[in-house]
């Protein structure tokens, strides 16, 4: 994919979604330390709490089941799954990720932007390109910052091998909250709030910012 398709599919959520959280000081789901501990705690009571803080942040009506699964085979890349066959939905993350907090936020940002799209009826028939849309969906109802902050995933303590979580790479992820940030009209200091180092030099090396 490319900078076109990242404009054109903004383009269909803006008519779909309208201006989502019309005050740009609301707009972002801020992933405070406090959000961060709950996701390295290892329990699930506390995965499924900062699930339920993002439902209200999208003033979702249902919050779906989270849990932990031993048995979950997928990608390393996609690390999560929505099960939409239930009312309630149920997302399913492997246990290599448990106390993993930044993966973790990622992984939350992209399966609650699922539930919220499907909510909505917005969603593309070819399975990869609607992965896609739902990282870009992500960035576009406010999970931006969660979604950065976890796009790589360090295969041991030294971060010396990692691999890209996800559907976009980094720097079309970055277009994205770049563009949509200037959409919303948000200023550069709300924009940094709360992302890691790594990602506000993403940003910075990101045409257009």
């Amino acid at each position: 994919m490319n900078r076109k398709w990242i404009d054109e599919k903004c383009d269909m959520l803006s008519v779909k979604l309208g201006i989502f959280k019309p005050n740009p000081l609301e707009f972002y789901f801020e992933p405070t330390d406090e959000i961060y501990k709950k996701l390295e705690s290892e329990e699930e009571k506390d995965i499924k709490h900062v699930a339920n803080e993002i439902s209200k942040h999208l003033d979702m009506r249902y919050v779906p089941n989270i849990k932990y699964d031993w048995g979950v085979k997928m990608d390393p890349e996609v690390a999560g799954q929505i099960n939409f066959l239930k009312p309630m939905h149920d997302i399913q993350i492997p246990f290599f990720y448990v106390g993993k907090r930044y993966p973790l936020g990622r992984i939350l940002a992209h399966e609650m932007t699922h539930a919220f799209l499907i909510s909505k009826d917005i969603y593309l028939e070819d399975n990869n390109e609607n992965e896609m849309l739902t990282d870009l969906g992500s960035i576009f109802i406010g999970l931006g910052k969660l979604l950065l902050n976890g796009i790589s995933v360090a295969l041991d303590e030294n971060m010396q091998n990692e691999f890209i979580l996800g559907y976009l790479s980094p720097e079309l992820l970055a277009h994205s909250y770049i563009k949509i940030a200037a959409y919303r009209s948000i200023n550069k200091s709300i924009m940094i709030k709360n992302l890691i180092p790594r990602i506000e030099k993403l940003l910075e090396n990101t045409n257009g910012y």
